[in-house]
Formats: C-alpha cells, structure tokens, sequence
C-alpha cells in the first residue's frame, strides 16, 4: 500500500464519538480541513502542528461551513487531544510525547496551549502532505466521506486568511452596547481564545500603530514596535477584548496608564494625576488624545469611567 492510499484509509476510518441525536461528532474530520488548508497556505512550516490562532481560525470557518448550528460544541481541544489514537498524530512538549490522559479532562484552549507545543505529524504522512495534488485528494475525501460536500460547494465560506475574517468580525461585533462586565470563558472557548489573540492586532490598526498620547510610532526590521494595544479595564479582572477597551499606547504612556498617572476625561482628553511633581514634556493636561479614523471604536466611556474611579491616582 503507497503512502497515499495507507492515508486515505487512515482519513476515512476515524475513531469518533457518536451522539443518539445528532450522529457521529464532526470535531477530527474538520481538524483534519483546517490542517490541511494551513499547510497549503504555507502557515505549518514543520511537522509540528501547534494550536496558533489561525489554525483556530481555520477550525471555526470550516465548523460554521459544515455544522450544523445548535448540535455539537465548538471544540476544537477534543480532536486535538485525541487525534493521538489515529496512530499518526504525537503530542508533545520539550521534543517528548505527551499522553492525552495527564492533560486533565477539563482543559481549555487557553490552558491546553500552554501545557503542550503541539502534535508531530509522522515522517510519512508529512511528506506526503507536501504535495499538493495529495492535499486535494484527502481534502475531497473528508469533505465526501463525513459531511456529503465538495469542496466546490463550501469555498465560499473559506476564506484564504481566516484570522483576517475574524479581525472585521470582532470589529463588527464592537458595534454592539458595549459590556463593562467580566467576560467569562464559556462553551464558546474558540471564539473566547481567537478575540484574545486579535485583540493587540486589532487596536493597534484602529490607531495606525502610534500613541494615542503623544503620535510615537516606532517599529524594528524584522519584528518589534514601541506601541502597545493597552486595556483600559485590566484584562486580568475583566478579560474584555472588546476593542473599544483597548488604546494603542506606547510603553511609556501604557506603563503611566496602568499606573493610574493619568487617565482620560468623557471628551478624550488627557487628566494628569496631581500626585505628578514634574512629568511637562511626559503627560500634558487637557491634551486630546488621538482616536480611531472609525470613530465607533474610539475608547468606550464606560470602560474610561471604570479607569477613572479605579486606577487614577486622585
């Protein structure tokens, strides 16, 4: 048997739990599409498949092509667990395997991608997953064999970059009342992890990647910039990635911020803390701060007024 067909069979004969009211669960087949998909792409360099945010991206748009709403959960941490049974898929962390079984049954996301690296695909079926034309192949196989589709059928709603999809659908849903309450992980992990991944990149485009305070705008050859996207309700307490409680801050002014050296009155502009002795050329009181082209995303009052009453120093 070549390669291609030992994964063909391997593709279309996946250990899946089944559920009386709505089948067999769909959770391998559409990691499978989205592993797929982000090796085409060119996103997986390596035979280690880590749990990036676009590889959950790609998860999500398959999962809303394919499923069903109001059957099975979003899950995206259960076929990555256990994908290991398959025979081809190897947990690992500091280059050893990893058993699914001392990762707890209850791990999130959020948590999972810290007590792994990743999955390491075997020698075999990474070398196969180079060519193109293999891709295909598998990818029509589980497309045909679980959900009854082509490829041809749901392309539509596969965009080329995921995580750029779910940047304007985070921006569309910060278009809604905003929430001053906590932000809780619920049943929606996937969509909880990917607005936390998004949020810096987000903010920081809002504000064209410079301070709201004073315009600074640095960045480095290769990676790096001065300006940060800063909550203004700690995402500690909150975890709110709404981006109208965020500002694009250089380190500076996002470490004053924190500190409650200043904070920002109903009109956007600058209140310097009396505690301040001397900070001229530093924060300047009653200076307008730079707000989004969108206005729509500009800092929520309410997230400001939580600042003010919690982290200013009077």
């Amino acid at each position: 048997m070549n390669t291609l067909h030992k994964y063909l069979d391997a593709f279309g004969n996946l250990h899946r739990n089944q559920y009386p009211k709505y089948g067999k669960a769909p959770h391998k087949p559409i990691l499978l599409l989205a592993v797929l998909d982000e090796i085409q792409q060119g996103r997986v360099k390596r035979d280690l498949i880590a749990l990036t945010p676009e590889l959950v991206a790609t998860f999500r748009v398959y999962w809303r092509a394919l499923v069903p709403p109001d059957t099975w959960h979003e899950k995206i941490v259960l076929p990555f667990r256990h994908m290991t049974y398959e025979g081809f898929w190897t947990l690992t962390k500091d280059e050893l395997p990893i058993l699914p079984q001392s990762l707890g049954k209850g791990a999130t996301l959020t948590q999972l991608t810290t007590e792994i690296e990743g999955a390491i695909l075997a020698p075999d079926l990474w070398e196969l997953l180079q060519d193109r034309a293999a891709i295909d192949t598998l990818r029509a196989l589980l497309l045909n064999q679980y959900f009854g589709k082509e490829f041809a059928g749901i392309q539509s709603y596969i965009p080329n970059n995921p995580l750029d999809y779910e940047a304007e659908r985070l921006k569309a849903e910060a278009q809604s009342k905003f929430r001053a309450g906590v932000v809780r992980e619920t049943a929606d992990e996937t969509g909880y992890y990917i607005r936390r991944s998004l949020f810096p990149r987000v903010v920081k485009d809002l504000y064209r990647h410079s301070c709201a305070v004073c315009s600074l705008a640095v960045d480095i050859d290769g990676g790096g910039e001065i300006v940060d996207a800063a909550h203004i309700m700690p995402f500690s307490r909150f975890h709110n990635d709404d981006p109208r409680n965020g500002v694009a801050l250089c380190k500076n002014h996002h470490w004053g911020f924190d500190a409650g050296w200043y904070t920002f009155s109903d009109a956007y502009t600058v209140v310097a803390s009396p505690r301040l002795r001397s900070a001229p050329s530093y924060i300047r009181a009653e200076t307008a701060i730079r707000l989004p082209a969108q206005i729509e995303y500009a800092p929520a009052l309410e997230a400001i007024a939580w600042h003010r009453a919690n982290i200013y120093k009077r």
